[in-house]
């Protein structure tokens, strides 16, 4: 199989993959839902770097788990801590990454995977 059909075939696959998970979204804090503007939005979207299909699964935020369901979270404002797994297909393997960010009330946030056929190399909160 040459390059290009394992690319279209790895972007069927995750684009199947975001259906299937839907688009969930967790809210990571105490009490009543706060008004849009006063949370912030991380999101863990599939993606494409270097030509290459990638997954970005946030498994935990501030210590709780994140059900495989939910592809985001609302945060309050401040300063918040993710582990996130980041899998290429192509290198069939997955890297986990510990991120520390500040999020801002109102902001919208992806985390951005840095990728190679080898395997992650960073993901970032962008």
């Amino acid at each position: 199989m040459n390059r290009i059909s394992r690319f279209i075939l790895g972007a069927a696959a995750l684009g199947g993959n975001l259906c299937l998970s839907g688009c969930g979204t967790l809210q990571a804090y105490e009490g009543e839902r706060l008004p849009a503007d006063d949370y912030a939005v991380v999101r863990a979207d599939p993606s494409v770097s270097a030509g290459l299909p990638v997954q970005v699964i946030l498994r935990k935020v501030d210590g709780y788990e994140v059900p495989v369901s939910k592809t985001a979270v609302e945060l309050r404002p401040g300063s918040h801590s993710f582990l996130v797994d980041c899998r290429v297909p192509e290198a069939g393997d997955v890297t986990r990454f510990e991120i520390t960010a500040e999020v801002l009330a109102g902001g919208r946030y992806r985390l951005v995977a840095d990728a190679t056929a080898r395997g992650c190399r960073s993901v970032e909160l962008q």
